[in-house]
């Protein structure tokens, strides 16, 4: 049976029931994917994904964690920015990698999810190492 409208582009014996937003490609229902909600074909979603951005969250985190370990000398009594920095590090970094694998997020994203749960990961130890430093004195006695 030959469709009596547009057809979709890879199967031609389908009906189009969209457009892709940025080629302008005919596709059917199985054909289209939906990026927001705009109508893509798949290679389109591909380069989307892969010309896209990396996440605000991330790169607002790794700030997070960059200020994080320039306070911790500051901290004398309790390295609370390094501990929240550190923790949101890497709940964030890891959460945005997660993200990447199921194909939701900004492939460019990728190595700075790794490095902001990276210095998140070093922002905990070294809070830490300075709790326990404060709690529990010099060892050398």
């Amino acid at each position: 049976m030959t469709p009596t409208g547009a057809a979709c582009a890879h199967h031609p014996d389908v009906s189009a029931v969209a457009t892709c937003m940025r080629c302008g490609t005919f596709l059917c229902g199985d054909c289209t994917e939906l990026v927001g909600e705009s109508p893509c074909c798949a290679p389109c979603v591909a380069l989307l994904r892969k010309e896209a951005r990396p996440s605000r969250v991330v790169q607002v985190a790794l700030a997070l964690n960059v200020v994080g370990l320039a306070c911790l000398p500051c901290s004398l009594a309790l390295p609370l920015p390094t501990l929240v920095a550190g923790l949101a590090g890497v709940v964030l970094g890891m959460r945005e990698l997660r993200r990447i694998a199921r194909g939701e997020g900004a492939e460019r994203g990728r190595n700075q999810a790794r490095v902001t749960a990276a210095l998140g990961g070093l922002n905990l130890g070294l809070a830490a190492g300075w709790m326990t430093v404060l709690w529990f004195g010099d060892f050398r006695t």
